[in-house]
């Protein structure tokens, strides 16, 4: 074991003296620290025994349950900014109006694990990196995994003892419905989400924010799917590209304003009633894009597109869902159509570099959705007679776009 831990420190002391900071939040440019993150890991994980383990996981549940706390709380963003201030128990209860005992103790969860700090000499506490970083974007998507996946999540094992041990797969009866003693009213995850506004706009916030960082553009070029006079010749109403369940028009806007030799009009939008008048009302897709309401579960009125493009929608949604919606896409293609599935793609073999992967797949879970591989993409599309043309992959990360056409027949 000595000689192992020798071993991982000199290659830590490599990675460190070659290691310079970036500002790039890119994946490619945080490599260098992912690694030295996960290097880290491995020393400590070397020198833990599992009673240690046990300790280290019960502090992170007081924390995740102190954090979400005080962020309702809104504890942190009384809290001093500026380097080397602190603030006492006593004055900070009297800045946010919560007991100072009670700040105490929700507190100390914070310091053990470096969340915020506390001086040694007055016993003040200090804002950290992360402490401030959750008063407004992180902390958003942080309520987001902690009110909608890691409370449902928790009672996962009371979930599977009724229900039997298998993957939930239903957008009705699933562990977020059982937790919400919902799974008998025939209503869907969305429509339960629905009856909270409150819960209902954190999860519409904290999902835009972790959208955020899944890229779009850079790995698949869509410039390719411009289409040539010939083709406009022989179909002049011929769409280059079908955004199927595209929201508001985000994605769209990102893909047009880098790939700009691909036409907005021959660009379609699809999504349900109300979320097509709000992209008319905000204007977020450019001009030309065709705004088209639509449910995927029903028949692709767009036909012979040059490519149908689903952007995180499928990994809400179990194998069998996501079948009946390419079902819906399959008649309309032609020859040359494409489907494009933008996910995250799990490794087979899951290492801490993917470890938010694993993180968000359980999270899919709850809703009876999930990530999926490359091998589970390919049985998929062959489930329902398409074959994969490529894996396009984000550099550096997770995320991915997965190519498929008609498979050829005989």
């Amino acid at each position: 074991m000595a000689g192992d831990l020798v071993s991982l420190v000199n290659e830590l002391s490599q990675l460190a003296n070659n290691y310079v900071p970036t500002t790039s939040h890119d994946a490619a440019s945080l490599a260098p620290k992912a690694a030295l993150v996960s290097l880290t890991r491995k020393i400590m994980h070397s020198l833990m025994d599992p009673g240690m383990m046990v300790q280290a996981h019960s502090l992170q549940m007081a924390e995740l349950v102190s954090i979400r706390t005080l962020l309702d709380l809104k504890v942190f963003e009384k809290m001093p900014v500026e380097e080397g201030k602190t603030i006492s128990a006593r004055e900070l209860s009297e800045v946010s109006g919560v007991q100072d005992a009670l700040l105490e103790r929700l507190l100390r969860p914070l310091v053990a694990s470096g969340f915020i700090t506390q001086s040694s000499n007055d016993g003040t506490y200090g804002s950290t990196k992360f402490s401030q970083a959750y008063t407004s974007f992180p902390g958003m998507f942080f309520t987001l995994m902690f009110d909608h996946f890691l409370q449902p999540m928790t009672d996962l094992p009371k979930y599977l003892a009724k229900h039997g041990a298998v993957e939930p797969t239903s957008f009705y009866v699933n562990p977020y419905s059982d937790y919400h003693n919902a799974s008998d009213s025939g209503l869907t995850t969305w429509e339960i989400m629905s009856k909270d506004p409150e819960k209902l706009k954190t999860f519409q916030l904290g999902l835009k924010i972790g959208d955020n960082l899944v890229p779009i553009i850079g790995y698949y070029d869509f410039n390719q799917l411009k289409l040539t006079e010939e083709e406009l010749q022989k179909t002049p109403d011929r769409a280059a590209l079908v955004d199927i369940g595209g929201g508001v028009g985000n994605t769209l806007k990102k893909v047009l304003d880098e790939y700009r030799q691909l036409d907005p009009g021959n660009v379609v939008l699809q999504d349900q009633t109300d979320v097509i008048a709000m992209a008319e009302k905000e204007k977020i897709p450019p001009e030309g894009v065709k705004l088209m309401e639509h449910d995927f579960w029903t028949e692709q009125p767009v036909k012979g597109a040059k490519a149908y493009f689903f952007r995180r929608v499928f990994h809400d949604y179990s194998d069998e869902l996501c079948a009946k919606a390419l079902n819906q896409v399959i008649p309309a293609m032609a020859a040359d159509s494409r489907v494009l599935i933008a996910d995250m793609l799990l490794p087979e073999i899951m290492t801490d570099k993917e470890a938010h992967t694993a993180a968000l797949d359980v999270a899919c879970m709850v809703m009876g959705g999930k990530e999926r591989t490359e091998a589970d993409f390919r049985k998929l599309f062959d489930s329902v007679g398409l074959e994969v043309v490529q894996i396009h992959r984000a550099p550096g990360g997770a995320a991915g776009i997965v190519e498929g056409k008609l498979r050829a027949t005989a």
